[in-house]
C-alpha cells in the first residue's frame, strides 16, 4: 500500500508512464476509466493523463517508470528516430508480453529506476542511464512495431549481457580496468562480451571502461586534490600509470589538463 502511494504522488501528467505487471493484478484509473492490469500486461500511458492505482487486493510485483520528453532527450546516446517517441503521444496502451519480455523489461526498469532519481548521476551510473534507456526504446519500437498491438519477442541474451555489463561498470569502474573482471562475472569470455557491448552500444567493453575512467578523471581534476590521490582513487597503482594513461587519451597529461582547464575557466 505504501508503494502504491508513493508511485500516485511520484509521477505527475508531464510524465508518460510505463506500467509493468510482473506479479497479480492492478486495478488502474486513467481519466475516470478503470484498466485491471494482470501478470504480463505493460500499458504506457503518455503525458497529460490523469491516471492512479487502487491497492492491491493481494500480492502484486510492478515495475513503474514516468520519463518526460526532455528527460528522454536528455539521457539518450546519439541521435534516435523521431518515430521511437510516437507511443509517448498516441493513446494508452496496453500490451500482453511473453515471460523473456517481462524479464528483460523488468530488469531494464530495476536498472534505470534508481538511477533515474539521482539528482546528480554519478559518471557511470549516466552510462547506465543512457544506454538503458535507449535500450528501453528499441524494446519499445519492437514490441509496438505490429500497429494491432502484438508483441514481438526480440528479447536476447545479448540485451541483457550489456545491462549486466554497464551495472557491474557502475559499481566496479574504479578499482577493476580490464574486461577480464567483468567477463568472469558474467559467465563469459573477455572477446564475447567485447563484441556483445560493441554491437548493443557501438562501443567496445574496454571502451566504456576507459571513457568512464577519463570522465571521472577530468572531473577529479578541476580541484586541488593531488594527481597522486587522484589516480589512487581510480585503481591505478602509481602516479606514472595514472600519468599514461590520462596522457594515452587525451594527448595531456593530467597536470597538463588541470593547467588547461584553470586558465579556460578561472573562476
Amino acid at each position: 500500500m505504501q508503494q502504491v502511494a508513493r508511485t500516485n504522488s511520484l509521477f505527475g501528467p508531464f510524465h508518460s508512464i510505463l506500467l509493468l505487471v510482473k506479479k497479480g493484478r492492478v486495478q488502474f484509473q486513467v481519466n475516470g476509466n478503470s484498466i485491471v492490469l494482470y501478470k504480463g500486461r505493460l500499458v504506457v500511458v503518455p503525458r497529460g493523463n490523469l491516471w492512479s492505482m487502487d491497492g492491491p487486493t493481494s500480492p502484486i510485483q510492478i515495475g513503474v517508470l514516468g520519463l518526460s520528453r526532455k528527460f528522454v532527450l536528455e539521457n539518450t546516446v546519439g541521435s534516435l528516430p523521431p518515430s521511437f517517441m510516437w507511443y509517448f503521444g498516441k493513446g494508452i496502451r496496453t500490451i500482453a508480453l511473453g515471460q523473456d519480455d517481462v524479464s528483460f523489461m523488468f530488469l531494464l526498469f530495476s536498472l534505470l529506476g534508481p538511477k533515474s532519481h539521482e539528482a546528480e548521476p554519478s559518471i557511470a551510473n549516466g552510462h547506465v542511464l543512457r544506454h538503458g534507456i535507449n535500450m528501453l526504446l528499441w524494446e519499445l519500437q519492437r514490441l509496438f512495431q505490429d500497429q494491432g498491438g502484438s508483441p514481438t519477442s526480440v528479447s536476447t541474451a545479448g540485451h541483457l549481457l550489456v545491462l549486466h555489463f554497464m551495472d557491474l561498470l557502475a559499481t566496479h569502474y574504479r578499482m577493476e580496468h580490464k574486461i577480464g573482471f567483468y567477463a568472469k562475472h558474467l559467465h563469459v569470455t573477455a572477446d564475447h562480451l567485447s563484441r556483445m557491448v560493441k554491437k548493443r552500444t557501438g562501443k567496445t567493453a574496454k571502451e566504456h571502461i576507459t571513457e568512464t575512467l577519463m570522465e571521472e578523471a577530468k572531473v577529479l581534476l578541476r580541484d586541488n586534490t593531488p594527481i597522486k590521490e587522484i589516480g589512487r582513487v581510480l585503481g591505478f597503482r602509481a602516479i606514472y600509470d595514472f600519468s599514461k594513461f590520462f596522457k594515452r587519451n587525451s594527448s595531456l597529461s593530467p597536470r597538463s589538463y588541470r593547467e588547461k582547464i584553470k586558465t579556460l575557466y578561472p573562476e
